[in-house]
């Protein structure tokens, strides 16, 4: 995997392409992660995945100010082409084109979860060709000056290099956007819980997909993570979700971070939520370090009681991943710290027994 790491490509003016074009390209890769990077300046994009790469999960990055032409293939932010089985989550773009998107014969499935296009030059989905399985979840799209922030799936006839119909079995969930959904012969496409308007202006205008409830987001809040929990459980989102993503969007919080150091929360605390806590019995805690230069440190971990009606003995109060026991029914808040001398992090979960 590549994480932790801040890529600016040096740039002679607005418009220079010559300079960097991807800041993090994987080709044939497969079980692989791009976590917390931060690219800026590049023509292309942040994260390109292509060539049958597989099992890829990217979150928590950025892709800022590109440098290059607005002309057609430049500015694909974050970009799945010709691979499956891709999770792109709490991403952030600025300024970019295609900043969301698929290429050519993108087979499937895909998805991008809690992400921010802020000021796109052009739509988000996917792009040509007959991408197909794609979930678009609870993503943003914000417009520039001159023209509105677009979310699409569409016949594209003969646009660009002759690209045909973009996709089919694409999901917009809770999105936020100018909407076109159309629906080619023999598959389907939805829309639902967008909050924006519908483009009628399509070149070549083809029968809507499936559209329900628009300008009203539905429950659950997030379809990736609703069947990811049905699938394998609540402790499964424990790995992969942040405190405020089970409450609401993370749009306006990748807005404020930009890009800068960690997204929200450098630790995470959980507790295992598909056991009921019982007086006396113990039950599994623990933690997740999101801050990756203090986990680079080999940290030390300390676990304490804050409040609560009576005692927690600790299995290990120096354990990331520990039990705690209760000696009385009530409610329970328990801090997790870690430091590795000079950075010191904590966060708080709260146990009802």
């Amino acid at each position: 995997g590549i994480e932790n790491i801040r890529l600016e490509s040096a740039f002679a003016s607005d418009s220079d392409e010559n300079h960097g074009k991807t800041a993090v390209s994987l080709k044939r890769v497969s079980n692989g992660w791009v976590r917390q990077v931060t690219a800026k300046y590049f023509w292309y994009g942040a994260v390109s995945i292509n060539s049958r790469s597989s099992h890829i999960t990217v979150e928590d990055s950025a892709m800022l100010e590109h440098k290059g032409s607005l002309s057609g293939g430049r500015r694909y932010s974050f970009n799945i082409d010709d691979s499956d089985f891709i999770l792109m989550q709490r991403c952030l773009t600025f300024d970019g084109r295609h900043d969301f998107v698929s290429g050519s014969r993108t087979p499937g499935p895909n998805t991008f979860v809690d992400s921010n296009a802020m000021e796109a030059n052009a739509d988000t989905g996917p792009h040509h060709r007959y991408a197909t399985g794609q979930l678009y979840d609870n993503i943003k799209v914000v417009e520039t000056p001159t023209r509105e922030g677009e979310i699409r799936v569409r016949n594209r006839g003969s646009s660009g290099s002759g690209h045909g119909w973009s996709g089919a079995q694409i999901m917009f969930w809770n999105t936020f956007g100018e909407i076109i959904c159309e629906a080619p012969n023999g598959a389907m496409n939805w829309s639902v819980g967008n909050v924006g308007t519908k483009d009628n202006s399509a070149t070549f205008i083809e029968p809507d997909g499936i559209i329900q409830s628009t300008n009203a987001p539905v429950t659950p809040r997030s379809l990736y993570y609703a069947q990811l929990q049905d699938r394998m459980g609540k402790n499964a989102l424990h790995a992969i979700m942040l405190p405020a993503q089970k409450t609401g969007d993370v749009w306006d919080d990748l807005e404020s971070w930009y890009g800068e150091g960690v997204f929200l929360d450098p630790v995470v605390a959980w507790v295992d939520e598909e056991t009921i806590p019982v007086v006396g019995v113990p039950l599994e805690i623990g933690g997740n370090v999101r801050d990756l230069t203090l986990l680079g440190n080999d940290p030390i971990y300390a676990w304490s009681m804050v409040s609560g009606p009576g005692s927690v003995t600790f299995g290990d109060d120096g354990a990331l991943d520990t039990t705690a026991s209760f000696s009385a029914s009530g409610t329970y808040e328990l801090d997790l710290l870690v430091s590795d001398g000079l950075t010191l992090a904590s966060t708080t979960v709260e146990v009802v027994v």
